[in-house]
């Protein structure tokens, strides 16, 4: 029963600042599994193209990793890419604050 919790509460920290950012500027696709499809689509990619680039720091891999999930957030969500990349910026600063809050919560109880 905690498994389940655990993973509601994972899943819920990754989808609902996608969804969040994608309401935010104007996405086509905003559901749930919408967002939820998207974010697996941008991890697939992403380790796709981590096996081609070998040796990729870890700051030239977020450089990388911004482009390439606002490919998967253009194709699944709806909108332009440009648009994407700034649902991927804000979705990650989203999913931050929220993981921040989330564990200043958890450390408080």
């Amino acid at each position: 029963m905690e498994f389940l919790i655990t993973l509601i509460i994972i899943l819920a920290v990754l989808v609902v600042p996608l969804k969040m950012a994608a309401a935010m500027m104007g996405a086509r696709n905003t559901g749930v599994f919408a967002c939820l499809f998207a974010l697996l689509l941008a991890v697939i990619i992403q380790h796709f193209v981590g096996r081609l680039i070998p040796g990729v720091t870890e700051e030239w891999g977020l450089l990388i990793t911004i482009p390439l999930a606002a490919i998967a957030y253009m194709l699944v969500l709806g909108t332009g890419y440009l648009k994407a990349i700034v649902i991927a910026l804000v979705q990650g600063l989203l999913t931050i604050g929220l993981t921040l809050l989330l564990g200043g919560v958890i450390a408080n109880l």
